[in-house]
Order: C-alpha cells, then structure tokens, then sequence
C-alpha cells in the first residue's frame, strides 16, 4: 500500500540524503493503516519534491517522551534529552492529540526506482550449482531470454539483429538475503580471503543485481525470445533490461582486473564416457562440457574422488575429479 505525508524542507532533506531513517508521527486513523513493508511518499511541502520510502518497522508508544526515551533520536538531536525532544513536538502536535492517539515511530528506508521483470531466462540449470561463473565464459551453454507477455513487442527489438552481443541485467533470484555485507569472501580466493562488495560479483549485495555479456545468436519476434550463448543464470532468472553490447565502448583490453587477474584461468579437463553420452541429446553434450571445464565445485572444498553432482537438461550429472580431470560417472 502507498501512502502520502508533507513534509518541511529541513526532514525532507534529511530523508532525501539517507540520513533520516526514523519518522515520528502521531498514532491516528491515518498512521494505523500503514503496515510494514508498505511505501511512503513524502512530498516537500515547500516545492512540491517527492522521495519515495519503504517501512521497515512500526513501534507504538503513548508518548513522544516514551518514544524517545527508548530509542533516543538521530543526527544532531542525540544531544537533546527525551524530555526536550517531546516539547519540540509540540510544534506540530498538542498533548490533547497525543494523549488521544499516541505516537509511532516508524523505520524508513529510501527505495530506488522499481525495477519491472521484463523477461525470464529458459535453460537447462534449474539450481545455480554447475553454472559458469561469469557470463561468456562458455558460448555452449545456450538459452532463452523470453519477454514475458507486456514486453513482448516487435517495435521494442528493433535494430536488435544487427548486434553480436548483448548485456543482459538480471536478479539473483537463488541468492537473496534481507542484509547486505560490506565484505565478501569470493570463491576463487578460496572462500577464506575478504574482499570488499564491490571490488567482487558476489550475489550478496545493496541490491542483488546481476550483468551478463551474451552472444546473441538469433530473435524470434513473433514469440518474444531472444536465443543467447554463454548464459549463467539459472532457469526461471528475471531479466530486467537488455542493453545492446558495443565493443567501441564496452571493451578495454587494456583494464586492469585487481585478483579476479590472477584466478582468470581454472580451467580443467572434463570426460564424459561414451556409455553416458547416450543418456543425453546430443545438442546438451557441449553445454555440459562446458560447465564441467568451468569446474563448478566449491573453491574452499575441493577433494579428489569426492562425487559432487548437479542437475541439467532434466538429468542429474554426477562427477569426480582425479588427476586434474572431472569426469561423469552417473547421468540419472
């Protein structure tokens, strides 16, 4: 649910910039209806600027001095005493209103724009394990970005077809957690190493966005599908823009990649025995290598001759590593 507050330039500001997460209101008909979760849209009653929030909680107290008694206040007004700070509400609210209502302090944070899903991603991954990790990697993994029915228009791919590649912003979907972590450990470090969040592609971010460089191999525009090589998100990913790729820009030989550098190259051999091959079309056999070559088991856990397994093209891949080889001992 949506709902609209006014507000003085001096909090509206302070809401803007992200450093107002708490706003004190009385506990009226009005406040009771808001929910945790719901958004607000606070309007600067001074020139009409809005900044849209989300709720994070709701705590009730009879007064404003119990409010602030138990949780204090933010910024420059810490240095005030409960006491104080009840009196200068009293600007806006009376003590017949307050005894009447309440009060409630309700936790905000700042939304950015809404992000719409406007296609999903169709493969042979249905879980996140076995997928590159990084798009590109393996051109033999190979998939559908198909719009889903509001953005399925012929004039939206316009032009589309005359690019090679393409960017593809997407939602870790498998990977969501409610707090974010300024540090990280990244799998090719071993998972025992921290990094900072952004020097990384961790799924656990602010918000948990994903980009992926594709090969664009053909459009179906009567369906809405673009078919893409290289992909690694899972079945059922939501997309949420398709940028089209332009190497006069996109590419930059000459960049430096910190230590993601040097543990660019983990490849391995992959065997997948003959007798297994039959238990698969033979269109999957090259994407599987591909994913097997990518070595998909855990950085930090790596043991020889331990089975690890995955599912793909409706299989489950069973596979060990010995000698510097993975190789397939059970399709089921």
């Amino acid at each position: 649910m949506i709902h609209n507050m006014m507000l003085a330039s001096v909090p509206f500001a302070s809401i803007y910039n992200g450093t107002k997460t708490v706003e004190y209101r009385l506990y009226d008909e009005k406040r009771k209806k808001i929910s945790v979760g719901d958004t607000i849209v606070f309007t600067n009653r001074d020139n009409g600027d809005t900044v849209k929030v989300s709720v994070t909680y709701i705590k009730v107290f009879s007064s404003f001095f119990e409010l602030f008694s138990e949780l204090g206040c933010e910024g420059e007004y810490r240095r005030f005493s409960p006491l104080q700070l009840a009196e200068s509400m009293r600007e806006y609210y009376t003590e017949e209103d307050e005894t009447k209502y309440g009060t409630v302090a309700l936790g905000i944070r700042l939304t950015g724009p809404e992000l719409r899903i406007i296609a999903r991603v169709k493969n042979d991954f249905p879980t996140k394990f076995g997928l590159p990790r990084q798009g590109g990697l393996v051109d033999e993994i190979k998939g559908t970005v198909k719009f889903l029915p509001e953005y399925r228009v012929k004039e939206a791919l316009k032009g589309l077809d005359g690019y090679s590649h393409i960017w593809v912003i997407w939602g870790f979907s498998l990977a969501q957690r409610e707090e974010w972590s300024p540090t990280v450990r990244p799998p090719r470090l071993g998972g025992n190493t921290r990094m900072g969040v952004f020097a990384t592609r961790s799924p656990y971010r602010p918000n948990s966005l994903g980009m992926s460089c594709l090969k664009l191999l053909s459009i179906d525009e009567e369906k809405g599908e673009l078919h893409v090589a290289g992909m690694d998100m899972c079945d059922g990913t939501p997309v949420y823009d398709i940028k089209p790729y332009l190497s006069f820009t996109d590419s930059k030989p000459e960049a430096v990649c910190g230590f993601a550098d040097e543990k660019k190259d983990y490849s391995v051999n992959a065997v997948i025995p003959d007798e297994l091959k039959e238990m698969l079309p033979a269109d999957k056999l090259e994407g599987l290598l591909g994913a097997l070559r990518d070595d998909p088991r855990p950085a930090y856990k790596r043991e020889e001759e331990k089975e690890y397994g995955f599912s793909y093209a409706g299989k489950e891949i069973k596979f060990v590593y010995k000698d510097g080889t993975l190789t397939v001992t059970q399709i089921i």
